[in-house]
């Protein structure tokens, strides 16, 4: 068959019914680079769809508990239909959100039973057989799209089996066939820069949250590494990246910087890489660059840094570069929980250090921490708070230990039944409290979470007298969304 148009979409949303939503969105630079790579190789025609940017004002009601977000499935269909493509691409993200990457396989086939459809993405990639098991969906491609999906292009275009295409699963007469990923994208140089001339930006410019609140109107992504040599229990990026960190040459991406610049005006980027100061060397590179192109960017790091490669030269180049702020993945305020439990090559001592020089220079500083991991006591558990006081850090960004298909952790739990109830993909979210322990219980964590926020609060009203004001005022004018606050719920 001759494949002549491509579309690539990011499906609509669920979340739950708060006034809160615990999604937000980001220029998909996954569909971005498979656009242009695709664009580069192969003769057809590419857009990207992003139904939950284009209908982020759009709810629809699901259930008792859950909203859908983004553009209506009328919507979808007539811009389907419009396009008419061969091929769609399907960016599956979240194992949560599995439903509705079945509804979107099922709404492309009632479109056009002769489209293929195709899954990508880290859902697709933890949960292969899961998501290739739905009668709907033809592939599943593991990992890294780019050369996958341009070889499985290529195939069908010239009607060539595809048993040999690293990471596809397909099926043939009835049967599931998987090859193995074996093959990850060694110079990162050679992939073209995401297609962002097909993204709308215009709908993501302006929006006061996306990966954490935004500091400028014109805003961007940038991931300038793959991999990360860390590895933690409680993580499945080395599933969907490969477990050898890559990066991308400093001239390569300033040299994207230079357009993100000068033809969209961005004047805010956040490093979406795992580990952008992996390599210290070709970190402070890169930031010295930056300063020295006077780009003036303002940026951040949303998924947070390795704290065991950066030093004080480090946090002055990061700083004069334009960061505002800088995420601490600690984890743990227990050395043994890190070292023995989360398996991180973190060493707190390291981390006091630095957030005393971060003080120092008025660099600002967030902290990430996990609870609720098995073999972590209620003990552990309080040295993470009272560590997180120790470092000034009143309200650090607490999640309760999810196990993550693809994750040691999820293996961990299944071996030893782990669970408060029977295990589903509609529990991962970072308060499903799925587990229990033989040291403590859902209702012990619940209570120590409830506990430890109250204790930082006291403490951030021991140095900021002036935080007592702000407790009083939200529990007058918001009592139950306070008391909520507080549980940690």
């Amino acid at each position: 068959m001759k494949i002549n148009r491509l579309l690539l979409l990011a499906p609509p949303a669920y979340t739950s019914k708060t006034a809160y939503r615990d999604i937000n969105p980001l220029p998909p630079m996954g569909l971005g680079y498979l656009a242009s790579m695709i664009k580069q190789e192969v003769t057809c025609e590419v857009k990207i769809l992003d139904c939950l940017a284009e209908g982020w004002n759009i709810e629809e009601d699901v259930n008792d508990l859950l909203i859908k977000v983004g553009i209506s499935d009328e919507t979808i269909e007539k811009k389907i239909k419009a396009f008419n493509p061969d091929i769609v691409g399907i960016g599956c993200q979240f194992s949560r959100q599995y439903q509705i990457y079945n509804h979107i396989f099922a709404l492309i086939k009632k479109i056009n039973p002769n489209c293929i459809v195709v899954a990508g993405g880290a859902h697709a990639t933890v949960c292969p057989q899961k998501t290739i098991n739905d009668p709907n969906c033809d592939f599943v491609i593991i990992g890294e799209g780019e050369e996958p999906l341009k070889n499985l292009l290529v195939a069908l275009n010239n009607n060539q089996e595809v048993s040999q295409i690293d990471g596809l699963i397909w099926k043939k007469d009835g049967v599931i066939h998987t090859n193995e990923k074996k093959k990850w994208l060694t110079n990162l140089d050679l992939l073209p820069f995401p297609a962002y001339h097909l993204m709308n930006l215009e709908m993501y410019f302006g929006l006061p949250q996306s990966h954490g609140p935004r500091h400028k109107n014109k805003f961007m992504p940038i991931i300038t590494s793959r991999g990360c040599p860390a590895k933690c229990t409680f993580c499945t990026a080395k599933k969907v990246w490969g477990d050898k960190y890559r990066a991308r040459s400093v001239e390569n991406v300033i040299e994207e910087m230079r357009l993100l610049k000068n033809k969209y005006g961005i004047e805010e980027i956040m490093f979406e890489d795992d580990n952008v100061t992996a390599n210290p060397k070709r970190a402070k590179e890169l930031f010295s660059r930056m300063i020295e192109e006077k780009f003036n960017f303002v940026w951040d790091t949303p998924n947070g840094v390795g704290v065991w490669s950066i030093d004080e030269e480090m946090l002055d180049l990061m700083q004069k570069s334009g960061c505002v702020k800088i995420n601490l993945p600690v984890e743990s305020g227990s050395q043994k929980v890190l070292t023995n439990i989360i398996k991180k090559p973190l060493n707190l001592d390291k981390v006091k250090r630095l957030i005393a020089y971060c003080r120092k220079i008025d660099l600002d500083y967030g902290m990430f921490l996990v609870m609720g991991m098995p073999g972590e006591t209620i003990k552990d558990m309080w040295k993470s708070f009272k560590f997180a006081a120790k470092c000034k850090v009143f309200d650090p960004h607490i999640s309760v230990a999810t196990p993550y298909p693809g994750s040691e952790l999820l293996d961990n739990c299944l071996s030893n039944n782990y669970f408060t109830k029977k295990y589903t993909l509609d529990d991962l979210f970072i308060r499903s409290y799925m587990i229990t322990t033989p040291e403590w219980g859902e209702k012990e964590l619940r209570r120590t979470l409830a506990k430890g926020k109250i204790y930082l609060h006291i403490m951030q009203t021991f140095h900021e007298p002036q935080h007592l004001f702000w407790i009083i005022s939200r529990i007058i004018t918001s009592p139950k969304r306070m008391f909520s606050f507080l549980r940690g719920v």
